[in-house]
């Protein structure tokens, strides 16, 4: 919880400085939800945000940060000092060079805030990296294995009970030395 009843989620492999009416991401994915008209305003690498009545998920990337509206509106101010405002149901890229043409985005991205992982036909590779952030020690596959496809919903509290299901549904080996560290095969 912030003050005037914001409230503030972290997803895994996040790190962010929080001040009143101010938070910096440093890394990582956060989840902000801002009810009343003081705004909040939110830092990254690549512009700042500015949250009244709204609901958004910024997840900082290498290439840019991912900006979510799940409600509300959202300011973005780029490095440049160009200004754009997303609305919910929207995302869009904001880079170095600005903020990218917005996208419709499907709220199952934003799963991670109930604990859910879901894919829809995303390349197993991908999800693997994904699911890789909500379990300790090494995982590692075969790059053979980076092309199927995986579609579904996953509960993120047993992270070796989804290795074993989709070994079982794309026919991959799990091979672990112990629990903290994994190999597919």
């Amino acid at each position: 919880p912030l003050a005037e009843g914001a409230s503030l989620q972290l997803n895994t492999a996040t790190s962010v400085d929080v001040a009143p009416e101010r938070i910096r991401l440093v890394e990582g994915e956060l989840a902000l939800s801002v009810p009343g008209h003081q705004a909040m305003t939110v830092h990254t690498r690549y512009g700042e945000l500015s949250v009244s009545q709204g609901d958004v998920c910024v997840r900082q990337l290498a290439s840019g940060c991912l900006v979510s509206v799940r409600k509300g509106a959202v300011q973005v101010r780029d490095l440049n000092g160009q200004v754009a405002t997303l609305q919910g149901g929207q995302q869009a890229l904001l880079k170095t060079s600005g903020l990218g043409a917005w996208v419709p985005f499907d709220v199952s991205q934003l799963g991670w805030r109930e604990g859910v992982l879901t894919a829809q036909n995303q390349a197993l590779g991908d999800f693997l990296r994904e699911l890789e952030r909500y379990r300790p020690g090494v995982l590692r596959w075969d790059a053979r294995l980076e092309g199927l496809r995986v579609t579904g919903s996953f509960r993120l509290d047993d992270t070796d009970r989804i290795l074993n299901l989709l070994a079982s549904t794309l026919g991959f080996e799990v091979q672990a030395r112990t629990r903290y560290w994994v190999t597919l095969t």
